[in-house]
């Protein structure tokens, strides 16, 4: 009995499903910062998912060190997670435009332009009820990004 092949496109979905997985499993960038740095918190409460987004520039203004300490879905930690590897180096401005392609390839499936890892989330635009999950994480970050620094609660 033959085991049958996948097409490129159902291999390409199998991956980024793969992605999704493996990275809601075993988020990266996982904690908070100790010491001084931006914070804020967005959570969704339809469903209880909540994220918060630590962070730290360099002194050129971009991301140097950022952790998410997320208690939300799968879908939720795993686009965190994803976050947290693809805005290290970035300034306000190149997040800003990150998140928008995300945000326009999760609304629109027809939509271009997210690269790499990220393409993963953009499996949800056929599921508008999951969008927000995938968009949570993202909110954090740019409500971190113009807060002030400060230190962690206790």
């Amino acid at each position: 009995m033959t085991t049958p092949s996948l097409e490129p496109a159902d291999a390409a979905a199998a991956l980024y499903r793969q992605q999704v997985l493996d990275h809601g499993r075993q988020p990266r960038q996982a904690g908070r910062l100790e010491g001084r740095a931006r914070r804020a918190l967005a959570s969704n409460t339809l469903c209880g998912d909540r994220v918060a987004i630590s962070l730290r520039f360099d002194s050129q203004g971009r991301i140097s060190e950022l952790r998410h300490d997320s208690q939300a879905c799968l879908l939720c930690l795993a686009s965190a997670s994803l976050m947290a590897r693809h805005v290290a180096g970035l300034d306000a401005a190149g997040v800003a435009r990150r998140h928008e392609t995300l945000r326009a390839s999760i609304q629109d499936a027809s939509a271009t332009g997210v690269d790499g890892d990220l393409a993963a989330l953009a499996g949800v635009a056929p599921y508008p009820s999951r969008h927000r999950c995938v968009l949570l994480p993202w909110e954090a970050l740019r409500d971190a990004l113009e807060a002030p620094e400060t230190e962690p609660s206790p």
